[in-house]
């Protein structure tokens, strides 16, 4: 009969003192992780290291894609997600060879988002699913995969498309008020709204600004185009007037 020896093995715990760690709030994790996702949440993360405790990280978009075994696409896009959030502020810095400044801003109330699903992520749907079993009549039915980036990167496929270059964005304003329409509003009407904006005469007149197309000046204008009443003195005269 052979007998095993049992073999001990000693555990080392980790040790805060050493200066060798970066903190994460616990709300990132907890509220926000499945907003933005593993991915938004490793990103996060890698800036929290850079930073260490002074609250602003300047690695290179390449740098982090090598670290987190991502293409420097996806860091771009997921720098979107963590500023539409509200968890980053990037300041872009121009001349050879600089990069990006991120400032990791105060985590703030995840009640503000929690309607907008990210790409990518795992949609919270326990009081959607309790709307649609006690008021179903009354329950938009939402896309999955809608949030402030869909939003945009919608806007500027479709300028592109419609009218040959790809416009400016301002991700903090627009994505705010992307998520503001989002919840009243499917992802499918307001790309409905977009595609009506471009190819409205209001589109001449105040440009390819996603901010004053999801605007509640243009949003009524669709909506009374919806419901056939086109004339813009009808619900704006004095606006008109002052053109």
């Amino acid at each position: 009969m052979i007998k095993m020896r049992e073999e001990t093995s000693e555990i080392e715990v980790r040790d805060m003192g050493d200066g060798d760690w970066y903190w994460v709030s616990r709300r990132v994790f907890e509220d926000f992780a499945p907003k933005i996702g593993v991915i938004g949440f490793a990103l996060y993360n890698a800036y929290a290291s850079y930073a260490r405790d002074k609250g602003v990280a300047f690695p290179s978009q390449k740098t982090l894609a090598e670290k987190l075994g991502l293409s420097v696409k996806t860091i771009i896009k997921y720098n979107r997600v963590l500023e539409a959030n509200g968890l980053i502020k990037i300041e872009r810095r121009k001349g050879k060879g600089k990069t990006n400044l991120v400032t990791l801003l105060k985590v703030g109330n995840v009640n503000q988002v929690q309607n907008h699903p990210v790409t990518g992520s795992v949609r919270v749907v326990k009081e959607v699913q309790t709307k649609e079993k006690n008021m179903k009549e009354n329950t938009i039915e939402v896309d999955a995969k809608a949030s402030p980036i869909d939003v945009i990167d919608y806007f500027k496929k479709r300028v592109k498309e419609v009218k040959g270059f790809e416009p400016e964005i301002d991700y903090g304003k627009d994505g705010r008020l992307a998520k503001e329409r989002l919840k009243k509003y499917s992802f499918k009407e307001v790309k409905e709204l977009i595609d009506w904006y471009l190819s409205s005469e209001h589109f001449e007149k105040f440009g390819a600004s996603l901010s004053i197309c999801l605007s509640n000046f243009v949003v009524n204008l669709w909506k009374a185009f919806k419901n056939g009443q086109r004339s813009i003195n009808s619900l704006y005269p004095i606006w008109q007037g002052r053109g």
